[in-house]
């Protein structure tokens, strides 16, 4: 899968892209470690479900100026429905950056790529 660079205050970190629907379908499911951008053509108002995840995700929601525009905790479905959420900002946005770990990013803060 394609690497690349984002930035974001003082840091750089690797992200795995996923820019088309395949990829985005299976974003990081069964794994345990990553961080993976997801790009949209488009924005979208796209919801997120957890279905094939083991450990809880960081969700930050990007607008097409590339500002983080919600930051959600996902955890993963169990057996039990009460755990089947879907997660998506109030507003469309253009790029999903998933993690594993918590990241150092609030809302409003800008992300540079880097290609």
């Amino acid at each position: 899968m394609e690497t690349k660079s984002i930035k974001f205050k003082d840091e750089e970190i690797e992200v795995e892209i996923a820019d088309n629907i395949l990829k985005r379908a299976w974003g990081l499911s069964f794994r345990k470690n990553g961080k993976m951008l997801f790009k949209f053509s488009r924005k979208t108002r796209a919801k997120i479900d957890m279905a094939l995840l083991s450990k809880k995700l960081y969700l930050y929601f990007i607008s097409d100026e590339r500002e983080v525009i919600s930051i959600q905790e996902a955890d993963p479905w169990s057996w039990n429905p009460k755990t089947w959420k879907l997660y998506a900002p109030k507003e469309k946005y253009k790029y999903l950056l998933e993690s594993f770990e918590e990241l150092n990013l609030e809302k409003g803060d800008e992300i540079h790529f880097i290609y």
